[in-house]
């Protein structure tokens, strides 16, 4: 006899799972044919019979509005941010790449910064949780302050489309083996994808800087937004404190939009073995952060911009990093910071970035390896905080130039390369 003592979807669920896929079509409940493979939905929301997912590709269209050609397109436009790497990790049951984005700044590195890692649309019809790793992608390019120093501070590992032949096949979960690749992770021999993303974490928990939060995007037909906490009596009492501080630190950010940690509770006896959280918890147990975050996956999903900054918010706090540089106390004994200019070398124009600890006039010049002076690019009063201008060098000769910086409080230069 089953007593259902829990959340009482858990054991609806569970029934179905019970009852064979032939005895469900016999009662009338149709499955999601995508030519290749019939698929039933079963948890988390999913119907047995996939009518929501055929609802919403129907409305999204094909591959729910975010196809494998997309990612392709989109990737031509982050390979021109020159905080963005990308390299293929291994390739799908079909050959497709699982492709993964490295942002970090150029600058050089003091210390190993921070590394976190993201991989989003396990499940083809989750592409929700793709377009929040996108608005990730987007920020952390951007020029905010805050995108600095989580640049400067840390590395980002984001693999957009872990299933990428899933998505072509319009598959709601399942590869082009018809295969859950969220529940192999202790399966042997193990899918393409799966073996391929498990190869990356083991090589970069070997690394000098190994991740210390990897979050599993997907999203659930509950049409909330939340994290999947894991109980301490499937991890440790110290593992489960971390994930209610992190997931807190999230939802401050976004408490209209993001369920706190209670909302939903798993792992209450004993940690499964076949998904990738289990894989973090058995071989590096409370060393690394290891979340599912559930976007909403319903027509009303959306607001992907502020989930995004809650979440990089929540990370930066999770890993106690500055709001900024300014807040770092990095700016050395003259309350000055003077950064590298980036690209360099170049050849057209370059940025220039700097911070100031307190109000004060700001003079900056370029000169020339014999010391003449090749202009000024700030000459003005100026409010504590970081800032950044542009120096043309279209119309002076390749070399290598100074650029000096002069306030109040000090001075302070470094060497630029013109190359033409």
């Amino acid at each position: 006899m089953l007593t259902c003592t829990g959340n009482p979807l858990r054991y609806i669920l569970l029934l179905l799972l019970l009852i064979p896929a032939a005895a469900r079509a016999q009662k009338g409940e149709t499955a999601v044919d995508t030519t290749r493979h019939v698929f039933y939905l079963d948890e988390e929301g999913w119907d047995s019979g996939g009518k929501h997912i055929r609802g919403l590709l129907g409305v999204l269209g094909p591959h729910w509005g975010f196809g494998y050609d997309s990612l392709l397109n989109r990737i031509s436009r982050w390979r021109r941010s020159p905080y963005v790497t990308i390299d293929s990790l291994g390739a799908s049951v079909q050959n497709r790449g699982i492709w993964q984005l490295t942002i970090t700044s150029p600058l050089p590195q003091i210390k190993y910064r921070r590394t976190v890692f993201i991989h989003a649309r396990t499940h083809p019809g989750e592409v929700q949780a793709f377009h929040v790793a996108d608005a990730i992608i987007d920020f952390l390019t951007s020029e905010n302050d805050f995108a600095r120093v989580l640049r400067d501070r840390t590395v980002f590992y984001i693999v957009p489309m872990y299933n990428p032949d899933g998505v072509e096949l319009d598959a709601p979960r399942e590869n082009a083996h018809g295969v859950d690749l969220e529940r192999g992770w202790d399966k042997v021999p193990m899918e393409p994808e799966v073996a391929t993303l498990k190869r990356r974490f083991a090589e970069l928990m070997a690394s000098p800087a190994p991740i210390e939060i990897a979050l599993n995007m997907h999203s659930a037909y509950l049409c909330k937004r939340y994290f999947v906490y894991h109980e301490a009596s499937g991890t440790s009492p110290d593992y489960a404190a971390r994930e209610q501080r992190f997931i807190t630190g999230v939802h401050s950010y976004f408490a209209d939009g993001i369920e706190p940690w209670p909302f939903n509770r798993t792992w209450d006896s004993v940690a499964p073995t076949h998904f990738p959280e289990s894989w973090w918890w058995f071989n590096h147990g409370a060393d690394v952060m290891a979340l599912t975050y559930e976007d909403m996956n319903c027509e009303t999903a959306g607001m992907y911009d502020s989930t995004g900054y809650a979440i990089l918010r929540g990370i930066g706090d999770y890993l106690r990093l500055p709001a900024s540089v300014v807040d770092a106390g990095e700016l050395g004994p003259q309350g000055l910071l003077l950064h590298q200019n980036y690209p360099n070398p170049f050849s057209g124009s370059t940025t220039i970035r700097y911070a100031v600890a307190r109000p004060t006039h700001v003079l900056l010049r370029v000169f020339n390896q014999l010391g003449e002076d090749m202009g000024k690019v700030v000459d003005e009063y100026q409010g504590s905080g970081e800032y950044e201008v542009r120096w043309n060098g279209a119309e002076h000769p390749s070399g290598v130039y100074i650029y000096r910086i002069e306030t109040g409080d000090g001075v302070e230069s470094r060497w630029l390369t013109l190359r033409k």
